[in-house]
């Protein structure tokens, strides 16, 4: 998580400043103790497609991601990139509205978020 800080001045040379602490997720994040460090063990990531065959738009359900931006890309069967999109995603589980023009044939929704990749295949008809 991002960690906020606001840095004010005044005309006459003072500053203040405050900081916000990063929020950990309770439901998603399990933090196991280390003597050295805390590892962060995360819920298995999903995702789901629907309608599937589709036409020009599906919904990707997605779960188990962390708030923050995720690229979805449109991949042809030839692994030619066809469309490419960043959205920002809040809770990391929810439904990402995908709307695309191409023609029918087997393709592949592919999301990245840091070094968790997602792929599944999608018949546009």
């Amino acid at each position: 998580m991002k960690k906020i800080t606001l840095i004010i001045f005044t005309f006459s040379g003072n500053y203040s400043g405050f900081a916000q602490e990063p929020v950990q997720i309770a439901d998603s994040v399990c933090i196991k103790q280390n003597t050295e460090e805390k590892v962060l063990l995360k819920k298995d990531a999903s995702m789901k497609l629907f309608p599937n065959p589709a036409k020009n738009k599906i919904e990707i359900e997605i779960t188990g991601l962390d708030p923050g931006y995720v690229l979805v890309q449109l991949i042809d069967k030839s692994g030619n990139l066809f469309r490419n999109d960043k959205r920002l995603v809040y809770s990391g589980s929810e439904i990402i509205t995908f709307m695309f023009s191409a023609e029918p044939g087997l393709y592949f929704i592919m999301l990245k978020q840091g070094k968790l990749n997602l792929k599944k295949s999608l018949i546009i008809q």
